[in-house]
């Protein structure tokens, strides 16, 4: 087999910054829409409401990205997912044909479902990765017939690992139906 550690690093590394920017685009989101509840100008109602023709494609091209990005690790790089990874793919997943074939038909009524897997998805890749920072939770797997959830696969940045990568993704899918469904005409 070849040794692909190069290959690994670096794709740790660039996932890793993309995941940074996206964790800040959620952060600076957050409070953009917590704000707006308090207190919402009509030019800012005005900007949701032209981002409600662009949320399909984008939560499709994020859905996808990290499917695609998950696969890429797990079949070409060799990296195996643990019960905690494959638990949190379940809720990822399927979100590449929801918001597809939404787009594909314009269906605006898929918030709610989006919204459901994404929370899901967030919750256990904040458990799993409070799990890898060395938190002494219940540890769910390491049974050795996967790989042992609370061992990191990589640590970028201090504090990017794998499962965060997957916490921003549905982060970004969530705001995104939330924002389209908070602001839809």
């Amino acid at each position: 087999m070849l040794d692909n550690t190069a290959l690994v690093q670096s794709a740790n590394y660039w996932f890793a910054t993309i995941a940074l920017i996206g964790l800040a685009f959620v952060a600076i989101w957050i409070v953009d829409l917590f704000f707006g509840a308090l207190w919402m100008p009509n030019w800012k109602k005005r900007m949701y409401a032209g981002f409600e023709n662009f949320v399909l494609p984008f939560g499709f091209f994020i859905s996808l990205f990290a499917t695609l990005g998950s696969l890429y690790y797990q079949f070409h790089l060799g990296i195996q997912p643990c019960e905690l990874c494959w638990f949190a793919r379940i809720f990822i997943y399927p979100q590449v044909f929801i918001f597809g074939m939404a787009w594909y038909k314009n269906d605006r009524r898929i918030f709610d479902y989006l919204m459901m897997l994404s929370v899901f998805g967030i919750i256990i890749g904040l458990y799993h990765h409070f799990l890898q920072m060395g938190y002494d939770l219940y540890k769910p797997c390491g049974t050795g017939l996967f790989v042992d959830c609370s061992v990191p696969t990589f640590v970028e940045y201090g504090f990017m690992t794998y499962p965060l990568m997957g916490v921003v993704t549905n982060a970004l899918t969530f705001l995104t139906a939330y924002s389209a469904k908070k602001f839809q005409k």
